[in-house]
């Protein structure tokens, strides 16, 4: 039997057993550009279609906008993995435990610190609620994050996948006889055959070893907004893009005189093709469709950002759009990543327009970014001869229905770039 020995593969993510769910979560979190890759890959183990992508054609004619932009700057690891905290967890000392867990990840990914350097580094935590934050660390894309060393970052990893018994079996009690190669053993242990074994070593061959390396990249990306948004009069029309999308053009002669033969095994072989192929269609639709609909519950809540009647943006967490779609949290997650739309002033990665909640309000929800609106416009018409004090800014807000302490109006002050009162005094 011949098996492989390299670990350090790409990542493929899943939610169940079959390939075919294995795959549509690997084209949901895909964008634009790997996704093309992607499918021009599959292609080439399939004779019954062809891929076309069109990435040179504009999407829009819209002034100076293009159909795609290079993005200098990457989303490091540590922002990706905060973002996914403050859009699904409350403000709580376990969130902030979380927090502090992601700030000691090596760059791979990996929590190198023990748990008595914890101890000794954050008061107030228990054993339990060290475990609980871990556990909440290790529920974070990408799968794997927060591990000790590579066999809890496969095992994690492997068990977001929902994989068999005798995977989980391998990377725990077993993990020893992998590494070490000893498959007669192994089989043994297990009670595989030797096509399962293989099946199970090739699909931890997927899993990765770096969970953070795709966000250490410097390389430049290509970002291809997927959605679209214009503004006609005082109505928003959103729409798929028109190009950029891939096409899968099916070989029909090819099928039809495969399909002919009277070969049991030319018949199984082009079955099995079909059925790849229908399933590879399936799920590029089911993608659109779960970016198009997270799309538009997106532009319905930041109405009158898109209409550009604010610069603010309303109160939107993740956990609002799954339960109002009726889909998981990794889903949404997983659809904005890496997704843009096109709008008439400017491209936007559709992860932008979350944010978080305010706790300072008295009256009507905000959202932070609202806050921190109404403090810049309070900051930029100030009497500079009599800059206003973060107390005073402080108090202006309540009278406005904004209950803010004046330290969190120091916070978002210094988050805006605004020095204090005496440095803004001229």
């Amino acid at each position: 039997m011949e098996l492989k020995q390299n670990l350090n593969q790409k990542q493929v993510q899943g939610l169940t057993l079959t390939q075919g769910m294995r795959q549509s979560i690997l084209i949901l979190q895909s964008d634009a550009i790997d996704l093309a890759d992607y499918l021009n890959e599959q292609s080439l183990s399939n004779p019954l279609f062809d891929v076309h992508v069109n990435l040179d054609m504009p999407f829009v004619d819209s002034g100076n906008n293009t159909s795609y932009q290079i993005k200098d700057e990457q989303q490091s690891l540590f922002e990706y993995l905060l973002d996914q905290v403050q859009l699904t967890m409350r403000k709580t000392p376990l969130r902030d435990l979380v927090v502090y867990l992601i700030e000691q990840l090596d760059p791979n990914g990996y929590l190198t610190v023990t748990d008595d350097e914890i101890y000794q580094e954050v008061d107030d935590i228990t054993p339990i609620m060290l475990l609980d934050a871990k556990t909440l660390l290790h529920q974070l894309d990408p799968p794997g994050i927060g591990a000790k060393n590579l066999q809890e970052c496969l095992y994690l990893q492997a068990e977001a996948d929902n994989s068999n018994k005798a995977v989980m079996s391998m990377l725990s009690d077993n993990f020893e006889l992998f590494v070490k190669h000893e498959w007669k053993q192994l089989r043994h242990a297990l009670h595989l055959s030797n096509a399962e074994l293989q099946k199970d070593v090739d699909f931890i061959q997927t899993l990765s070893a770096n969970p953070g390396q795709r966000y250490t990249s410097e390389d430049e990306q290509y970002v291809v907004p997927e959605l679209q948004v214009r503004k006609n009069h005082d109505k928003l029309t959103l729409s798929v893009t028109k190009y950029g999308q891939p096409q899968l053009i099916f070989a029909e002669e090819t099928y039809d005189k495969l399909e002919k033969s009277t070969d049991d095994d030319v018949k199984r072989y082009i079955h099995n093709k079909l059925h790849q192929y229908k399933t590879l269609e399936y799920n590029l639709q089911r993608r659109i469709e779960t970016i198009s609909i997270i799309g538009r519950c997106i532009v319905k809540a930041q109405y009158q950002f898109f209409m550009q009647n604010t610069k603010a943006l309303e109160p939107l967490l993740i956990r609002d759009v799954a339960q109002k779609l009726q889909l998981s949290e990794s889903t949404v997650s997983r659809t904005i990543n890496g997704k843009y739309i096109q709008t008439d002033f400017g491209i936007y990665e559709l992860k932008d327009f979350f944010s978080r909640r305010s706790k300072v309000t008295v009256g009507t929800e905000k959202s932070v970014d609202q806050v921190k609106v109404k403090i810049k416009s309070i900051l930029e018409n100030e009497n500079r001869h009599k800059p206003l004090s973060d107390q005073k800014i402080s108090n202006m807000l309540v009278n406005d229905g904004l209950k803010i302490a004046r330290r969190t109006v120091a916070k978002y002050r210094e988050q805006l770039g605004f020095p204090a009162t005496s440095r803004r005094r001229i």
